[in-house]
């Protein structure tokens, strides 16, 4: 009974994470509207990828939301699916006018569904493997035959997660069983309430956990860092207002509180776009993607 307190109290932790970055709860994001009712208003639907509940996601976007809206003299709508099957399937028939992703969905995004970079966040991320550091295991070795939790198949977070288990120089696969997530904040608690061995997360959505989670886990792997959030507009966009919003979020990242904001926190501004040698490194992402595909 108290390990079930124990366990309780700190799930309760662990979803206030997110409470400093907004004052007040707000319904789930919208459903997007068709496109070609888009076509007719002045109105434009964000997509944000779901890499936390949904719920969250709302009140957590609210303030850029607003502040590109003002900027851009347009009625922005936040949107996004309900997990990333979802999502990526609304990106794909292009449902958003303009898509905060993931690199690799976003690179596809570009390729296949008519959609134009916005601007590339300059942060990168990449995979860490978590465990309760009261555990025995020091090494994703010492993980073999243990089940191990993943963010969802399709981000690239889990990706670069299963590269822990995979056969490296002079060194074979490691054998594992995967158990995947719709939400990456689920597996470190899965990992402390004893449900698995380890969990996989970003490292960008683990500076976002509270201390007294972090203090109980303990990082046994890092994989290498890929780009990070890419802000994309379709091509419907008009080229004046695609610039505008461009302009805004550029301001908008520069200028927000980091601390008391997401979008902030996890994307640095940069004029840069996705380089050539960056497109590389996520081309194997992009057709691993295509393969999770449904």
């Amino acid at each position: 009974m108290h390990a079930n307190r124990r366990v309780k109290g700190k799930w309760l932790c662990f979803l206030a994470l997110l409470l400093p970055l907004s004052a007040m709860p707000a319904p789930p994001l919208a459903a997007a509207a068709p496109a070609a009712a888009q076509a007719t208003t002045d109105e434009l639907t964000w997509g944000i990828e779901p890499f936390l509940h949904p719920r969250n996601l709302a009140p957590t976007f609210k303030s850029s939301r607003d502040f590109l809206s003002e900027r851009t003299g347009t009625r922005i709508v936040t949107t996004t699916g309900a997990n990333y099957d979802q999502f990526v399937a609304n990106v794909l028939r292009s449902e958003y006018d303009m898509a905060l992703l993931g690199p690799h969905t976003g690179l596809l995004a570009i390729q296949k569904a008519g959609y134009l970079p916005l601007l590339q966040c300059e942060s990168t991320l990449k995979a860490i493997l978590l465990v309760d550091k009261s555990s025995t295991y020091r090494t994703p070795q010492d993980l073999k035959g243990k089940l191990v939790a993943l963010p969802d198949h399709l981000t690239i977070t889990s990706m670069l997660g299963a590269e822990f288990f995979r056969a490296q120089a002079g060194a074979p696969a490691i054998d594992v069983q995967y158990r995947f997530n719709d939400f990456q904040i689920d597996g470190p608690l899965m990992a402390l309430k004893g449900e698995v061995a380890a969990a996989v997360m970003a490292d960008e959505v683990y500076d976002l956990i509270s201390p007294h989670i972090r203090a109980d886990l303990r990082i046994i792997g890092e994989s290498r860092r890929v780009p990070g959030l890419s802000l994309l507009v379709h091509k419907r966009v008009p080229p004046e207002r695609r610039e505008r919003l461009r302009a805004a979020s550029l301001e908008f990242l520069r200028t927000a509180d980091p601390r008391v904001n997401l979008f902030v926190r996890t994307c640095v501004a940069s004029e840069k776009s996705l380089g050539e040698e960056a497109q590389r490194q996520l081309a194997p992402y992009v057709e691993e993607l295509k393969r999770r595909l449904p």
